[in-house]
């Protein structure tokens, strides 16, 4: 063991002690608060420990009180900043308990939202009592704090909130702590020990002292600056990574992630981390550094990865059957969108085949080659659409994976994002997905990197925009965004001729997948395709053909396909052709149950003729039977 993990809390101990079974630091978790970690941090050194990970003022007293080197866990801004937003209000009075940096953290969360708070800062040599009276006499709505005001608030029947810490802030004080410990390994152990740690990473690595030069380099470092281990230490870094933004984090011994920096005509991606102690005069920092064009061919075939396990569209323009001249124009005029990157608005009535054009545009363009990735946001409440869409960091929120979960921005990056009944969205989801495509950016739900993303969105609707927007459900700002170019597919009973064509297309795959001959289509069933009203349109025509196709297996059936008020399909006979009676209101499994009980009586409830006559098997006319009543005192035999 070299770290120990000074937990003031039992969540974060169990937090610490998942991220040491996965991730196999030396370390491990011991709890206890303020005093009482004092006393574990000591017996941890005992074990063998030479660094402290803590937290608030646990990490502050043993920092004091011993001599060791302590890293301190950063709390979670995301979840405060969420916290603050949607459990108080401007009139909510906020009382903020903690030694300097929480309410540091805090107090500007606040002041940004407009809150009505106050700071109750602990100090070394005020008692803890007193800042508390001090609390309850001004009567706070709601206590945020570290664990012990936090746990005091909450005995004296007090709404509070406990500041707690992510677990990418734990694993950022992990990797801390293990970078201490390789500095401090140039004091204690060999040098070649050194140099195999940092060799561990795909990242270059730089190790620079407090004077800019560089200590101590790993082997990507060598081959990403193209030089040798001898030449290069000793040498400034600033001679390689000349950034302002670099030179102020190493000023200030800051942190400072996904920095762009241009070395011998490449872009390098930057991460600096200081590594110092009040315990050593040599203040270091590690730098991090690896080309832009690797990160990006790495995320490129992890996508791809994922999108072969099915993300892709299936669907081209010549699926599109049609025959009127208006559908043959909107096809034109998706191909010429199919050569664009831009966003798509497609309008229609719900089954006329808005993904259908979506996947088609998809695969007729220059994005046919990256993921086809549909949702519909009718689907999911917005919460899991929104994790759904962005995805999350590890631990984001309870129940969430460990391992965080990719979104499917990330997952439709070059390529398609489909986005069905847009206008079922919810309002404050829409926003977010507004910024994602005004700034071509994402970040995952509790986590602070963004994700840079370049994706085309197809979004569709079943519902007009326009009245959408007046009614509340679709941001003004989201439609034009996405409303660059639009589609309106007409409605199936608009379309003249299309419904005959469908229909005996439709009929023909349903045929060829039953194994039964094709039946011949009467001029009066013909008719009356062309004058049914088809509130479902083309997907209610397919079911449809595919039940004109099953019930032909049934012979001497006379039953309905279709029921409206004023549009009817006729019933069928045993030729195949449309007979004008109908019985309406029916379902399919009703209608046959019906039928096969029919036969069953005819053939004086024998269940071996009944099948016979139906050419189908004995079970299957059990089957239908036990779907129908049954009459009373027969036994089927």
């Amino acid at each position: 063991m070299v770290i120990a993990f000074i937990a003031p809390f039992e969540q974060i101990r169990i937090k610490a002690q998942s991220i040491i079974d996965t991730s196999n630091y030396p370390a491990k978790a011991y709890l206890g608060d303020l005093h009482q970690g004092v006393k574990a941090a000591k017996r941890a050194l005992d074990d063998g420990a030479k660094i402290i990970i803590s937290r608030g003022g646990t990490a502050r007293l043993i920092r004091r009180s011993l001599d060791v080197e302590v890293i301190e866990v950063e709390a979670s801004v995301q979840r405060t900043l969420a916290f603050v937003y949607k459990e108080t209000t401007e009139t909510s009075r906020v009382g903020i308990v903690g030694f300097a940096p929480l309410i540091n953290l805090v107090s500007p969360i606040c002041t940004i939202l407009s809150r009505n708070y106050r700071s109750f800062e602990l100090r070394e040599k005020e008692s803890f009592q007193e800042r508390m009276d001090t609390l309850v006499h001004w009567n706070p709505d709601v206590v945020i704090g570290d664990a012990v005001a936090f746990q005091w608030a909450k005995s004296k029947g007090l709404n509070a909130y406990l500041i707690e810490s992510s677990m990418e802030t734990i694993v950022d004080a992990f990797e801390r702590a293990m970078l201490v410990y390789k500095n401090l390994n140039r004091y204690f152990l060999a040098e070649k020990k050194l140099e195999a740690v940092l060799d561990c990473t795909r990242d270059g690595a730089v190790l620079v002292n407090s004077e800019g030069q560089i200590d101590e380099i790993n082997r990507q470092g060598c081959t990403i600056l193209g030089q040798e281990r001898d030449d290069l230490l000793g040498s400034n870094i600033a001679g390689f990574f000349n950034t302002p933004e670099l030179s102020k984090a190493f000023r200030k011994k800051a942190h400072a992630r996904n920095m762009i920096v241009t070395c011998h005509d490449d872009k390098l991606a930057l991460d600096h981390i200081p590594v110092s102690s009040e315990k050593l005069s040599d203040n270091a920092s590690v730098i991090l550094f690896q080309p832009v064009q690797k990160i990006q061919d790495a995320g490129n075939l992890i996508r791809k990865k994922l999108s072969e396990s099915g993300f892709y569209a299936k669907y081209t323009f010549e699926h599109i059957i049609y025959h009127c001249q208006e559908m043959k124009r909107l096809v034109e005029m998706a191909q010429l969108y199919s050569r664009t990157a831009s966003n798509i608005m497609i309008v229609g009535e719900t089954g006329t085949g808005k993904e259908l054009f979506a996947q088609s545009i998809h695969n007729a363009g220059a994005l046919s080659n990256g993921p086809f990735v549909a949702v519909n946001c009718a689907a999911l409440p917005g919460n899991l659409l929104e994790s759904e869409l962005f995805g999350y960091a590890p631990g984001a929120f309870t129940g969430a994976s460990r391992a965080g979960k990719i979104g499917l921005f990330e997952l439709a990056h070059e390529g398609t994002l489909f986005l069905d009944e847009l206008t079922e969205m919810d309002v404050f989801l829409q926003a977010k997905l507004l910024r994602a495509l005004q700034t071509g950016e994402i970040m995952r739900i509790g986590d602070n990197k963004v994700i840079p993303i370049k994706v085309r969105i197809i979004a569709a609707t079943n519902k007009n925009p326009l009245e959408a927007i007046k009614a509340g459900r679709l941001r003004a700002d989201l439609f034009y965004r996405l409303n660059v170019l639009d589609l309106k597919i007409p409605p199936l009973r608009d379309r003249k001729g299309d419904p005959e064509l469908l229909f005996t297309r439709f009929l023909e795959k349903a045929c060829h997948l039953q194994s039964i001959p094709v039946p011949p289509l009467s001029g009066k069933l013909l008719k009356e395709l062309r004058h049914h009203s088809w509130p479902g349109n083309v997907r209610e025509l397919e079911n449809c053909a595919e039940k004109f196709a099953t019930l032909q297996s049934l012979h001497d059936f006379d039953t309905p396909l279709l029921s409206s008020e004023t549009h009817h399909m006729g019933r069928i006979s045993s030729d195949g052709t449309a007979s004008e009676s109908l019985l309406e209101g029916s379902t399919l499994d009703e209608m046959i149950a019906a039928k096969v009980n029919q036969i069953f009586k005819q053939e004086n409830y024998n269940i071996s003729k009944t099948a016979q006559r139906l050419s189908i098997d004995r079970n299957t006319v059990k089957r239908w039977l036990g779907k129908d009543s049954k009459p009373q005192g027969i036994v089927p035999h």
